[in-house]
């Protein structure tokens, strides 16, 4: 009983361990909020990966794809059996667009064209989730230009005062179909917008033709050019993305591509899977490879998406990892401060020591206390640290608008990655091994205190100046 009586007396008033408390407790705090914010990112940008890709992608390694989609589509059944839920094919090149500007002039980007059916692709991941109109609205799976769009031109607003009888009317509607592309687009938010004064003014509003140049195929590829009316904007949350992707009819880029054959079959380059849950991908992309070689060898490469994604994902364990690393060691720090703290107090409690073991404490006992220290400073610290960091996690969102008025700018700027708020998860067996390491490095930091303490020979410790 002596033991805890000294372990609780040593902590209420040696108040140099608070040192060690504060510093075990800010290391686990800070240890649980960064993980919480990094595993709240991870878990947000794999989702959205994910949506953006569908589970499997099987692609060509020719740019100008394959004309027998439907062939490819049934070898894939054929082999992966009821495993797949839906498919897409789809034709994916770069190219630039050009954006009309005032004064005559246009703005150039390089951007990644991709040549959906969006009703299609919609049903292999999150595609429609990410669809949205000038206002923030979602909008439906589609490419055909609205008509409050061309009658949004000169030529239409025109046309909606003439009577259907009037002899102009057929020549202003040619008018109105050239000024407005009858093919959609939709294009990346980032793409058709500008970020200034806190807020996103729009390079193409609705309705705006922008041009799209990219290869056409042939032994000597020349370049082709298309017109198209902007109706919505991909808005993913991925900057990569929402940059450089430009959506469009998928049979309108074939046909502009010259990936028309005789048979009138269009060329695509992917294939994208999705497939049912609890099916493993990576045997499942394995399986799709196999099968695919046997239909055209060494054509095909079949990826998961977190295969195609792996170099972002693998950046970001990486990131987490060298955090927690670093972070630890405030927890080390921590460490060694009760280590010195503790062989000051053997040092100054030897002549107690000795009369204690004087009294019949055994080496043990003696041992026991300074352990037991140990461990009671790490359990107070990792404690309070594990509720404060908790508590820090609960209310960040409330604390960043709080710092957001007090500094006069915003500390989480959502404009930089489309997120009302940060992020978090909390990952239990993370606060379980962040706890659990810090309790290990406090108790292991007085083991060479407390041996010390229990090999001092009691006549020797009386005698001690």
């Amino acid at each position: 009983m002596y033991k805890y009586i000294l372990c609780w007396r040593y902590l209420r008033t040696r108040y140099i361990a608070l040192a060690s408390v504060v510093s075990v407790m800010l290391g686990v705090a800070t240890m649980i909020v960064v993980n919480s914010v990094m595993a709240g990112f991870s878990a947000k940008m794999r989702d959205r990966l994910h949506g953006v890709l569908a589970d499997v992608v099987a692609e060509s390694y020719d740019l100008d794809g394959f004309s027998n989609a439907d062939e490819v589509m049934a070898r894939i059944n054929e082999v992966a059996g009821a495993q797949v839920e839906a498919m897409a094919p789809t034709m994916e090149t770069f190219g630039l667009m050009k954006i009309p500007f005032p004064g005559g002039k246009s703005i150039t980007r390089t951007v990644q064209i991709i040549g959906v059916r969006p009703r299609e692709r919609a049903r292999t991941g999150d595609f429609a989730e990410f669809l949205f109109d000038h206002r923030g609205r979602k909008i439906e799976p589609s490419f055909e230009v609205p008509e409050r769009l061309r009658g949004a031109s000169p030529a239409g607003q025109i046309l909606q005062d003439l009577p259907p009888d009037d002899p102009f009317r057929k020549e202003l509607e040619e008018q109105a179909r050239q000024q407005v592309p009858e093919h959609g687009a939709i294009v990346g938010w980032a793409l058709a917008t500008i970020h200034r004064d806190g807020a996103d003014e729009f390079l193409a509003p609705p309705g705006t033709k922008i041009g799209l140049a990219f290869p056409a195929a042939g032994i000597k590829p020349a370049p082709a050019y298309d017109d198209y009316a902007t109706i919505g904007y991909f808005k993913s949350g991925m900057s990569e993305y929402d940059s450089s992707h430009v959506y469009v009819p998928l049979e309108q880029l074939q046909r502009v591509r010259l990936l028309v054959d005789a048979q009138g079959r269009g060329a695509v380059n992917q294939i994208q899977i999705k497939v049912k849950p609890g099916v493993d991908l990576d045997r499942l992309a394995r399986t799709i490879q196999d099968g695919l070689e046997r239909l055209r060898p060494m054509y095909f490469r079949v990826s998961t998406w977190e295969q195609k994604q792996g170099p972002l994902l693998a950046a970001v364990s990486v990131e987490q990892g060298i955090l927690n690393l670093l972070l630890f060691f405030i927890i080390a720090v921590a460490g060694f401060g009760i280590l010195a703290i503790f062989s000051m107090i053997v040092v100054e409690k030897t002549r107690d020591i000795g009369v204690m073991k004087a009294l019949g404490a055994s080496n043990a006992g003696v041992r026991e206390i300074f352990l037991g220290y140990g461990l009671l400073l790490g359990v107070v610290g990792s404690g309070v640290g594990m509720l404060g960091g908790l508590t820090f996690v609960h209310y960040i969102n409330a604390i960043e608008k709080g710092l957001s008025r007090l500094t006069g700018r915003k500390v989480f700027d959502d404009s930089i990655y489309y997120f009302n708020e940060i992020p978090t998860l909390v990952e239990p067996w993370t606060v379980f091994w962040i706890v659990g390491g810090a309790l290990f490095i406090a108790a292991a930091a007085s083991v060479w205190p407390a041996q010390r303490a229990a090999r001092l020979h009691p006549v020797k410790a009386l005698r001690f100046e």
